[in-house]
């Protein structure tokens, strides 16, 4: 038994009428992705009135920040008189943020644990509570929040499948991600995974074996995280993979231009990437044959700014998303701070059918910075113009030390490596690194996060800075 709610076994009748509400849903959201933008934004508008409504009343932390805020009134076009919210404000003040009095932060801390040992199950009989890969950050969403962020995400497959002419015959899908349900994208793929014919692959698994979990079940549609896609496709590329999707979907991690052409080439298949977070779910999702991503315009506010809080116009690099989500009332996050650097694509109105703004493909965190002595910064490019661009390398990870990095790389071949640590080097002193030392060494398989399964690329040194 959870704490207070359901057992793990029980959960595949639990989940039935949030699987249930979305098979009969969902048909009606495909449309929205090419509502007019003045329609969503309506719709979001709305929503974001109920959910300032309920913060009022149920969230102490809320109260006291919106207590000059109309709930009447407000819009997504202004929220600059409501402080932005940081994880350390998440974190420090969770019990007084969530609106069901009933639930603190320990109670959910038991309750993931015990998913975690168990399996996915319900808290309290109505929220699901997740965690971000690899960070402390614990978040609850309430049983329509949970519904609500699953249309984001079916409509944009429905309408794709449908789009491509990939509605002949049974629909054979793998995914390849995190293996365990504390994680909203696995925990949403059991919560809403449909009857049918489809498979699962743990990311943790060695890659032959999965390479050859692939090759039995030969399936239509991949969903995996871009490192995971790009090292399939050389495997594809060598022979020893050989399937032939139609759709490969991924996200959570940075999909580069070098990724998604070896990923085309390899398998032919159309590659969408999206960008989604445990705190808001989808954000944004990229239409066949672009880079750029179309924002989810009618569940969240979206406000880019530098990293002094102020607003960027289109067209220049944000150091920070904030993002209020405005379909999960159980732990209200309004003006809560992505450390993602978003761009977004100056432009009367995106082309194509689809009507939310564009970004540009994701490339690199605020987090991901490294800051040496003196104020000197290092950009994650500093690194990937020498390792992501190396068609020898399969993946690799970079970790700041005092006066440069350590790196490990998985080669495809033999890789000689001074050659790669002098354009390293070279690159930090250009910087203005002083007398910088990079340490390059050959690894069978790098490391991935527990839980998410993801790849953490770069990993600053807070003592370096």
């Amino acid at each position: 038994m959870t704490a207070g709610g359901t057992t793990a076994a029980d959960y595949e009748v639990a989940r039935q009428p949030h699987l249930q509400a979305m098979l009969a849903g969902v048909a009606g959201h495909f449309e929205r992705v090419t509502w007019p933008r003045e329609r969503l934004w309506a719709l979001r508008d709305e929503r974001l009135r109920g959910l300032v409504r309920t913060a009022k009343e149920r969230s102490p932390w809320h109260a006291r920040r919106l207590r000059d805020v109309d709930a009447d009134t407000i819009t997504g076009d202004d929220l600059s008189a409501i402080p932005p919210m940081t994880k350390a404000d998440l974190m420090a003040n969770w019990d007084e943020i969530v609106t069901d009095r009933r639930i603190t932060l320990d109670l959910a801390r038991r309750h993931l644990a015990t998913v975690a040992e168990e399996g996915l199950s319900y808290l309290l009989d109505d929220y699901n509570v997740v965690t971000t890969g690899g960070s402390t950050g614990v978040f609850l969403w309430d049983r329509q929040g949970w519904l609500d962020a699953a249309y984001t995400s079916w409509r944009h497959v429905g309408w794709l499948v449908a789009y491509l002419g990939l509605l002949e015959g049974p629909s054979r899908s793998v995914t390849i991600a995190a293996e365990h349900a504390i994680h909203m994208t696995e925990a949403m793929r059991i919560t809403f995974d449909p009857p049918g014919d489809s498979l699962v692959l743990p990311v943790t698994l060695p890659l032959s074996a999965i390479v050859s979990g692939l090759n039995d079940f030969q399936p239509k549609g991949l969903l995996a995280y871009p490192s995971v896609l790009h090292r399939l496709a050389i495997e594809q590329e060598a022979g020893r993979l050989r399937i032939a999707p139609k759709l490969a979907f991924c996200g959570a991690e940075p999909l580069h231009q070098h990724m998604r052409e070896a990923i085309e080439r390899a398998f032919g298949a159309t590659v969408i990437n999206t960008y989604a977070c445990s705190e808001g779910w989808m954000i944004g999702c990229s239409f066949p044959g672009s880079p750029s991503l179309h924002m989810v315009e009618d569940t969240a506010v979206y406000e880019p700014v530098d990293a002094l809080g102020r607003p960027v116009p289109p067209g220049v690099r944000s150091a920070k998303l904030l993002v209020t989500n405005v379909i999960n009332h159980a732990l209200p996050l309004i003006r809560y701070e992505l450390t993602d650097e978003v761009t977004f694509i100056d432009e009367p109105a995106p082309p194509g059918p689809w009507t939310g703004r564009r970004i540009e493909a994701i490339e690199g965190r605020l987090d991901d910075l490294f800051v040496y002595p003196g104020d000197v910064v290092a950009h994650p490019y500093a690194f990937w113009s020498a390792l992501g661009r190396d068609p020898r390398i399969a993946e690799y990870q970079v970790r700041q030390t005092a006066r440069g990095a350590d790196v490990v790389v998985e080669a495809l071949e033999p890789l000689p490596l001074e050659p790669i640590v002098a354009k390293l080097v070279d690159s930090l002193r250009r910087l203005g690194v002083r007398e910088p030392v990079v340490d390059v060494r050959i690894v069978d398989a790098v490391e991935r996060q527990p839980g998410s399964g993801k790849v953490k690329r770069f990993i600053p040194a807070v003592a370096a800075r």
